[in-house]
Order: C-alpha cells, then structure tokens, then sequence
C-alpha cells in the first residue's frame, strides 16, 4: 500500500506543477490584457497641466508644456493621472511632474472649435494650446479617435473667446472626452487642391507631411527632366558604342569602357534630379 501511495503522489506531481504553470501564464496574460494602456512616462513641466491636456516636448527633452498649432507635429501624448496608470516611468521625487500616455483610452480634453466632437471624428489640436477639437482636412496629424461626444453644451469644463479672421471673437467650450489614443497621420487630410490623389499620397510618405501643389509639380518636373536627359545620354552612349564596336571590334575594351562611363553619367544626373526634388519637397 506504500508503494502505491508514492506512486500516486509521484503521478500527481507533474500535473499540479503544470497546473500552477498555466495558472501564473493566464494570470500574466490577463494581467497583460487587462491594462495595455497602463503605463505612463513622467515628465517635469513649469507651465500649469492638467489631466487630459494634449503636450510636446520642451527643448529640454525632459520637460512638456502644452501644445500649439504651430508645433502640431511635436504631438507627444496626452497627460492623466498617476492612477491612471498600472505603471509609471519617471522619479516620484520630481516637482510638477506630469504623467504622459500617447496609447490606449483616456479623458481628453476637447473643444467645439470646429463643431461638435461625435463617437468615431478624429481628434487633432485646436486653437487653444493642448486642448483638442475634431479634425478637419487640413490638420496633419491627429490624436486618436473619440468614443464619445461633446456637443459644447453640457459637460463644460471650461470656455475661451478666440479671435475670428474678420477680427470678432468667437466663444468655444471644452470639456473632456474618451479618446482611443493613436498618434497618426490625418487620414482626412487629402492634401493640396489641384494634383491627383496618388500625387499626394507618394509626396507624403517621403516628407510626413503635405506639400503645396506648387511644390509637387516643380518636383514632378525636375525629375522628367532628369529622366529625359539620363535616357538621353544613356541612349546615345550605348548607340555610338556599337557602332564604334562594328567600325572597330579591336578596340572593344576601350568602346565597353566608354560606354559604362556614360551609363554612370546618366545615372548620376537622374540621382541629382531626385535629390533636388527632395528638397524641394523639404
């Protein structure tokens, strides 16, 4: 009967070890599941924060303040709470310091400057430094999209009068609202008016950024020109070659080499082409 009961301990002993192994993997990846947007960079700041203000970078790299239109493309994150998040980066010694997320699904603040937010608008930077508004077709990048509304009339947080371009004021509310957090290229923004969809599309992935039609087109030139003229060289350069080769198959080696230098010709010229409309479009 001894002999049995260690054996039956010994069967047993691998499954609970098992056992206890799936339980600690399902609590992690619970625990992994449950808050993916649980962790939060800290940051020193001497401008007043608030949770939900949208923020950049300071020039010094370690602080944040606000952010403004101008600075649209220094988008860091949103501040929240430091129970907010499950995990939070930084000294806990630091004065002022702000918690900052650019993921997952916290309170943001937003205005009514360009209409009533709605379930679903993208959000991007309003006139009002690090408070948000739905974006527009213009507007670069955005924030996130947000999962619920603010028409301007209820759950006010707070109010500004900005200036009109006809010189007036116009007065705007904010308040807060759940933003699913994804820093990203507009996906409304279709670029300048006057060049063709995939125009704009290839310009912005090689500059992050949408260029006046102005720019794309001279771009669009210089680099025919560069085409016409390295084909051209290229062209001509092989033609003579095998001409030279059938008038005189002896000086074939001078004839191949002559050639290839002309070939490097053309292709450096069409280089320099793409490298000119390159910074054209910078």
């Amino acid at each position: 009967m001894k002999i049995k009961k260690i054996k039956t301990r010994l069967n047993t002993f691998p499954l609970a070890l098992c056992l206890l192994f799936i339980s600690a993997m399902s609590g992690i990846a619970y625990a992994s599941v449950a808050s993916p947007q649980a962790i939060a960079q800290g940051y020193s700041s001497s401008f007043p924060l608030q949770p939900g203000m949208i923020v950049m970078l300071s020039n010094n790299t370690n602080q944040v303040q606000p952010l403004d239109m101008s600075n649209i493309r220094k988008m860091l994150g949103v501040v929240i709470s430091s129970s907010g998040a499950a995990i939070t980066l930084g000294s806990t010694k630091a004065t002022n310091q702000a918690y900052v997320t650019n993921y997952g699904l916290h309170d943001v603040l937003v205005s009514n400057q360009n209409g009533p937010v709605k379930t679903g608008d993208y959000i991007t930077i309003s006139s009002l430094n690090g408070v948000g508004m739905d974006a527009g077709v213009s507007e670069p990048i955005v924030l996130g999209q947000a999962a619920g509304n603010f028409s301007g009339s209820s759950n006010i947080v707070g109010s500004a009068n900005l200036s009109s371009s006809g010189g007036g004021k116009i007065a705007v509310n904010y308040g807060l609202v759940p933003v699913d957090i994804a820093i990203a290229n507009n996906p409304l923004d279709v670029g300048p008016q006057g060049i063709p969809a995939f125009l704009s599309k290839l310009t912005r992935f090689a500059t992050k950024k949408s260029v006046s039609a102005t720019r794309v087109y001279l771009t669009l030139f210089i680099v025919l020109v560069g085409i016409i003229v390295a084909v051209t060289i290229i062209y001509s350069g092989v033609k003579n070659g095998i001409i030279s080769l059938g008038r005189n198959p002896l000086a074939k080696k001078v004839i191949y080499g002559s050639i290839i230098r002309t070939a490097l010709i053309g292709i450096a010229i069409f280089a320099l082409s793409l490298a000119a409309a390159y910074l054209i479009l910078q």
